[in-house]
């Protein structure tokens, strides 16, 4: 069986307040061409289609547009689960119409059973070839109420291994003796990452997870509440293959290749933006190893993060607007004075800005360097740049006495993101 593993679309999303409906449509429209091209037999869409649980109508319009081009094609199967951006009512309300188009929605747990969550996937003559454990996120009461006979005896982690067990058995009932694969999919955060940083070498030196630089800098909202870090002992080894959502670059889990995330196939934060594009295609079959081909997604928009001392910025974006007469293309960059002296980068960088080819949306001065700078008003204001999930990893980064890039606070960042959020969320409620 051959299809294609693609997350984290985020559609709608308008980082830096960038309109991003044509970058998006071209997406699409690629993708479309691609399971043509290689005769994809099933689409897996592993969470966050939706950048918001609201999305605009726009947004929608795009998504179910996109659905109903796939039936003049022959993927005769489309799977998509729901992500912590999505709201999951919103994407199981048309569940019903959808599924008779062979479009298996499965937008959270609630109101479901095992066996509901299990999809065979048939080729255009109806003849089954896979099964499908469709597992959209989870948040730990949903996780709990599925499983509410277990009480507090048995943990969120226990819970959710449970539950991959469950729904393989079932599979596996399903299948019967027919000889066809079965994979899954999940949105959560695995632990034990290879990519790191989008590096093409598929391994990890360390073995600890990796998470991009700062790689919520740019507001990628964490929800994933204590079911972080899931170890790969939570996927039955009998699966054939694990299609993963949620981490925004192409990773394997603990350097298994049939437990992979696919990345996002859009740039979600500046921080992101040295990170290639890909979805994956996967031929599978039982008891094999999947054979996993990474198609790179065509650029329609840029994104560049330049860092260092003012030369190097300026630098950085005359050799830009250079590329940009030659190869055109809607560009815009954030701009980090890391080293030297404290600088109104506004003003210092007109000159490089101003009526070129690309937009400069942020200016940003490191810690570093306003810790050096002597003007009061200047550092006041510089303070605007910073997020509140910054002054959260500063202030874990103050209390460990480490720096704000350590592994350390990282992973006491990513564990505790989840808490923080709510936390400001329920402060905002009750202003």
């Amino acid at each position: 069986m051959k299809f294609i593993h693609t997350a984290d679309w985020h559609l709608g999303n308008m980082m830096h307040d960038i309109d991003r409906t044509d970058e998006t449509a071209a997406f699409l429209k690629w993708l479309k061409s691609e399971i043509e091209r290689v005769g994809a037999q099933a689409l897996i869409i592993a969470g966050d289609i939706f950048d918001v649980v609201n999305p605009s109508n726009v947004a929608k319009t795009q998504y179910y547009k996109f659905l109903a081009s796939l039936l003049k094609t022959n993927c005769t199967n489309i799977v998509v689960v729901g992500g912590n951006h999505d709201s999951g009512s919103l994407l199981d309300a048309p569940g019903g119409v959808l599924e008779a188009l062979n479009i298996k929605v499965v937008g959270s747990i609630n109101d479901r059973k095992v066996e509901d969550l299990v999809v065979e996937l048939k080729d255009g003559s109806e003849n089954v070839i896979g099964i499908c454990c469709a597992v959209p996120f989870m948040r730990n009461l949903e996780l709990e109420q599925f499983y509410k006979e277990c009480g507090d005896a048995v943990s969120d982690e226990d819970l959710l291994k449970r539950l991959y067990a469950d729904v393989y058995r079932y599979a596996v009932e399903l299948r019967g003796d027919r000889n066809i694969p079965i994979i899954a999919t999940g949105h959560l955060y695995a632990s034990n990452l290879s990519g790191r940083n989008g590096d093409e070498r598929e391994s990890s030196a360390d073995g600890n997870a990796a998470i991009p630089e700062n790689s919520v800098e740019d507001g990628v909202r964490e929800v994933i509440g204590t079911l972080g870090n899931v170890d790969i002992s939570t996927f039955p080894s009998e699966l054939d293959y694990v299609a993963l959502g949620h981490i925004h670059y192409a990773s394997m889990v603990a350097k298994n290749p049939k437990v992979r995330y696919s990345g996002s196939p859009f740039v979600m934060g500046f921080d992101e933006s040295n990170c290639k594009r890909v979805v994956l295609t996967v031929d599978v079959k039982p008891n094999e190893a999947p054979v996993v081909e990474k198609a790179e997604v065509p650029k329609s928009m840029r994104f560049e993060q330049f860092k260092g001392d003012l030369e190097t910025l300026k630098r950085d974006l005359r050799n830009l607007e250079k590329e940009l007469v030659a190869n055109p293309m809607e560009t815009y960059v954030d701009l980090l004075l890391t080293t030297g002296n404290f600088v109104n980068l506004n003003d210092a960088l007109e000159a490089e800005e101003s009526g070129k080819h690309f937009v400069v949306k942020r200016h940003r001065v490191s810690r570093e360097v306003l810790r050096g700078a002597n003007a009061f008003d200047d550092c006041v204001e510089s303070t605007k740049q910073y997020t509140k999930e910054d002054y959260f990893r500063m202030l874990i980064a103050s209390n460990a006495q480490e720096s704000d890039e350590s592994e350390v606070v990282k992973n006491q960042y990513n564990k505790f993101i989840s808490l923080f959020n709510e936390a400001v969320a329920k402060a905002q409620d009750n202003v």
